[in-house]
């Protein structure tokens, strides 16, 4: 009888190895389940709490580039102002989170490239986080303070009439295509020109007031040659500010004669928007 007293034994300690060895196993998948979910949850917070510039809030790389080029040369009317703002707020909230917006003035470019009027990055808002991986309410004050209230301003100190006697669009173009859209590292970002102006070329080299020129013999030309840039890439839009006699100025030809331009650079026109009044 006492064989089988042994067996006993042996086996109700085969079980307590198995129990503790299972255990083990289980212990150990917790450590891994919550090793991987400090991970997670610090891959999160990092990307939520990137490095951003104290004066553009821009990550050292941007999610997507817009630049807004505005040749404002006449005043406009209570309802083109009105409507161009609407399109800068609708453009402004269009930005997502870490997208870059540019704001520059067409000018001379003949000494000097152009500098933006402002550049700010969209920080994000309350939306974008909550209070397991940061702070709502700074988030959003970051986005009132120093993205929003910025842009706002600067809106509004572009709509003014310059007064200029030329318009050279096509040398802006080129300008901020070399400074903002064509920066290396950059190539594969979503890019967006936005130009707002009555379209108007008008410089020594080439005029569109008279008479429009052919489209086919524009591109050809010297003159456009060299202001031509590379707008790969690019999605542009056209904001048609309308003059007073935009029946003779600004015929539909206009339009088609900057999407032959903008076509022969490379670039994509996705809209063109005649701002109302």
């Amino acid at each position: 009888m006492a064989r089988p007293a042994k067996k006993s034994r042996r086996s109700r300690e085969d079980a307590r190895i198995a129990r503790q060895r299972t255990q083990g196993y289980i212990k150990l998948a917790i450590a891994l389940l919550v090793v991987a979910g400090f991970g997670i949850t610090y891959a999160v917070v990092s990307r939520s709490n990137r490095h951003l510039d104290e004066t553009t809030l821009c990550p050292e790389k941007p999610s997507s580039i817009t630049v807004l080029l505005v040749d404002v040369t006449d005043p406009m009317n209570l309802a083109q102002r009105q409507d161009f703002q609407n399109q800068l707020v609708r453009l402004r909230n269009s930005i997502p989170r870490y997208g870059q917006l540019s704001v520059v003035r067409v000018d001379a470019t003949g000494s000097d490239l152009l500098k933006p009027v402002i550049v700010r990055c969209n920080p994000g808002t309350s939306a974008d986080t909550d209070q397991f991986r940061g702070n709502p309410a700074k988030l959003q004050r970051q986005w009132t303070e120093g993205f929003e209230r910025p842009l706002d301003e600067a809106f509004r100190s572009v709509d003014s009439a310059s007064g200029a006697d030329q318009s050279p669009i096509m040398e802006s173009i080129q300008s901020v295509a070399l400074t903002e859209l064509q920066k290396p590292g950059q190539e594969e970002l979503p890019k967006r020109l936005i130009v707002a102006s009555d379209l108007l070329q008008n410089t020594s080299a080439i005029t569109f007031y008279g008479s429009l020129p052919d489209g086919d013999a524009l591109v050809r030309s010297d003159a456009f040659r060299r202001v031509r840039t590379d707008l790969r890439g690019v999605t542009i839009e056209l904001w048609q500010l309308e003059r007073a006699d935009a029946g003779t100025t600004q015929p539909r030809a206009l339009s088609e004669l900057w999407e032959r331009a903008i076509q022969d650079q490379g670039g994509l026109v996705s809209r063109i928007y005649n701002v109302s009044g």
